[in-house]
């Protein structure tokens, strides 16, 4: 089955750290273009991948980087740097070379004037800036993606297609980060990268110090989100697994009776619901 990828890196608010420049990163930033682009990267590529490496070895085990070696492309470098600095932000954001690549990347492809999405039909990016550079708690930053070839396959390629998607668990998503419901504020915007188009979610409580989310957490939330992406392969596996099942009962029924009836005749004692069980 294909895969649906959650990572959960978090921001530690307060203490003039906040999570406002995140939002806006994620909610203005433009896509990159779909276009095949097979030149060697640039030097400076090369060298920012290095370091990228060398300061978060942890980028390794991104598939971006698995594409990344297996093609060093200029497309391909592009995006390995994309998602390791969004992997890493909160660290990203004590580093000048870090922040200037940051800062001249091109803005975003948008849902109306920007492409933040959450609970509310229209958000406000200068209110929920606002929200989170005044905040003190943890603020977790979800990474949810899929490979390209799934995202048309199941119509994911699209932010309104996640925008619902999250909508609808949102509460479970709340649950496996100990935040009830009430207390639970989120919003998303979609990046249609790339082979791995990816979808972040910023997420928290109203109440500092409330959420926590573990390995446990991460796990329900891929488990609920699967589910529903992969729904109509799951049921059809389903009802594939059923239908061998119900043919193999059949198969051994049939097999049984004509073991029964080929034997001896039942003892003149011996009952009928005494054959049933034994066929059974």
């Amino acid at each position: 089955m294909a895969r649906l990828i959650v990572k959960s890196p978090y921001i530690q608010c307060g203490g003039g750290r906040n999570a406002g420049g995140y939002l806006r990163y994620i909610g203005t930033r433009e896509r990159v273009e779909l276009l095949p682009d097979d030149r060697p990267p640039t030097r400076k590529q090369e060298q920012l991948i290095r370091k990228l490496v060398d300061d978060f070895p942890d980028t390794k085990a991104l598939d971006e980087y698995a594409d990344y070696a297996a093609q060093p492309t200029k497309a391909h470098a592009a995006a390995l740097i994309s998602a390791a600095l969004e992997t890493h932000w909160e660290d990203a954001q004590r580093s000048d070379v870090y922040m200037k690549y940051i800062a001249t990347r091109p803005r975003a492809a948008r849902l109306g004037s920007h492409g933040l999405f959450g609970d509310e039909d229209s958000v406000d990016l200068g209110t929920a800036m606002d929200e989170l550079e005044h905040y003190t708690g943890n603020v977790w930053t979800h990474i949810i993606s899929l490979k390209r070839e799934d995202t048309e396959r199941y119509g994911f390629d699209h932010a309104k297609a996640w925008r619902n998607l999250l909508r609808a668990h949102r509460n479970e998503i709340a649950a496996a980060m100990h935040i009830p419901p009430k207390d639970f504020r989120w919003y998303a915007a979609f990046h249609n990268e790339g082979h791995h188009p990816h979808v972040h979610m910023m997420a928290w409580s109203v109440k500092p110090g409330q959420a926590y989310l573990n390995r446990d957490g991460i796990r329900q939330i891929r488990s609920q989100l699967t589910n529903d992406v992969f729904k109509h392969e799951m049921l059809q596996l389903y009802e594939q697994k059923s239908a061998s099942r119900d043919a193999l009962v059949r198969a051994h029924g049939a097999g049984g009776q004509n073991a029964t009836y080929a034997g001896k005749r039942p003892s003149a004692g011996r009952s009928d619901a005494g054959v049933g069980a034994s066929l059974g």
